[in-house]
């Protein structure tokens, strides 16, 4: 993206200052759709500290967890890898000039075309968990390096437990493994994903255990195998329920342990929501508003109404419809269970606070933000901002009643914009809201 797309902003200016610098920037254009103000500097922040924490383990950016072409960019021209999981995905890095050994085909349940694409464009490191695969691999991209997904440790705590759909099961590897010999396909690793949003590093060391065991079988076959994926799960962010910090110390040791410098195993991983999740912040205006009066409520009807919002002391309650709600962004309410913090952007008027509810621009009632928040009494026209965003919040975003998926206002401190572009003399032509 060229230089003019994007917010020059200076070194240690607080999250308040630039939201409110982009709410301004928008309204004097006459805007007020919900977007996001997304940070550069964060995500290299994120991946130096990856770097300095886990230098082994080359990342491979998980697309669908959030595709903006400047976050791409960004990490592309840092060095990163991509998880793409279709065809599309290939494409989008593919235009940006990321060469086909930085990309590995990620999805263990490949369309046909798509596989195909892949071979058309020499992108063969793959991930594959059943012998139905392996067949349709055989009969379209036979020389395909191959990654044998296999199901993670089952007791330990995530956001979204992924093994129900995809992993091979340990009693079933030698099994899929003698079928991959028979049909003389290249088995080059092991993959596995502890579940988006590990809340107990030990999950990575049980899995590396496992992988560990895998490699011994596959040796024994006759494979050679020189490539562990320990796929993703990791949380970025400040807050966040499991720190990488305490991640990246379980996986060093049992690398160490497992697939010590030695053993010449190359390591990589999917990391996701770890670089897009801090780097974009949610701005989101109030279009109206809803007073509601303890003598009105209705508690028959309380699941539905504002009723549904209790005031011990007898104030009024609010309800706030925004500009964006569970339909678009804010889906990870639904989908994770996530519990927001929003924050105004221009100081309230009063410290007096009401019991409010939030509430989404469409006409479905099951469109509730969050319930129960203490607020001051808002206007229209008033702007919060939710941080810690980024992840799979955009790329699942839906359209829906016709309302827009929130664009972007993209802000970077000088010095870093130089260090990532101008100093390589690259730049990134793309679409700016």
């Amino acid at each position: 993206m060229n230089r003019q797309h994007v917010h020059m902003v200076p070194a240690k200016q607080s999250t308040a200052d630039r939201v409110a610098t982009a709410v301004n920037a928008r309204e004097l254009k006459g805007v007020d759709d919900a977007f996001y103000v997304m940070d550069v500097g964060d995500v290299v922040s994120n991946h130096r500290r990856w770097q300095r924490l886990l230098p082994r383990v080359e990342p491979f950016y998980a697309i669908k967890c959030n595709p903006d072409p400047l976050l791409l960019r960004v990490l592309s021209e840092l060095g990163t890898g991509f998880d793409c999981a279709s065809k599309s995905e290939m494409e989008m890095v593919l235009q940006m000039g990321v060469a086909a050994d930085r990309i590995v085909y990620a999805n263990p349940c490949k369309q046909i075309s798509h596989l195909e694409y892949a071979v058309k464009n020499n992108i063969d490191l793959m991930t594959f968990d059943n012998e139905d695969e392996l067949y349709k691999v055989k009969s379209t991209y036979p020389g395909a390096r191959l990654l044998l997904r296999i199901v993670p440790p089952a007791n330990y705590k995530v956001l979204y437990d992924l093994s129900e759909k995809f992993g091979c099961h340990p009693g079933d590897v030698s099994g899929i493994l003698r079928t991959a010999k028979t049909l003389g396909l290249n088995v080059v690793g092991v993959s596995f994903h502890v579940g988006s949003g590990a809340e107990d590093p030990e999950a990575f060391a049980a899995s590396l255990q496992r992988s560990h065991n895998v490699f011994a079988i596959a040796e024994k076959l006759g494979f050679t195998p020189n490539i562990i994926d320990i796929g993703g799960g990791f949380y970025g962010h400040k807050g966040a329920p499991l720190s990488f910090e305490k991640v990246a110390t379980a996986l060093n040791k049992s690398l160490d342990k497992y697939f010590p410098v030695s053993s010449n195993v190359k390591v990589i991983a999917e990391p996701g929501r770890y670089f897009a999740s801090s780097a974009f912040t949610l701005l989101t205006s109030v279009i109206g508003k809803r007073k509601c009066l303890s003598k009105y409520r209705d508690h028959k009807n309380s699941e539905n109404n504002c009723e549904s919002e209790t005031s011990s002391d007898n104030k009024p309650t609010f309800m706030y419809y925004l500009t964006d709600g569970v339909f678009g962004s804010f889906n990870v309410i639904i989908f994770e269970g996530m519990h927001i913090s929003p924050k105004l952007v221009k100081a309230p008027s009063s410290d007096v606070t009401f019991t409010s509810s939030l509430w989404g621009p469409t006409c479905d009632s099951l469109d509730c933000v969050q319930k129960g928040l203490s607020l001051p009494e808002l206007q229209n026209g008033d702007w919060l901002y939710v941080e810690n965003m980024g992840a799979y919040t955009k790329s699942i975003a839906s359209r829906f009643n016709g309302m827009p998926i929130p664009g972007c206002y993209y802000i970077c401190e000088e010095k870093v914009w130089d260090k990532i572009f101008t100093e390589n003399g690259r730049h990134f032509s793309g679409n700016h809201s």
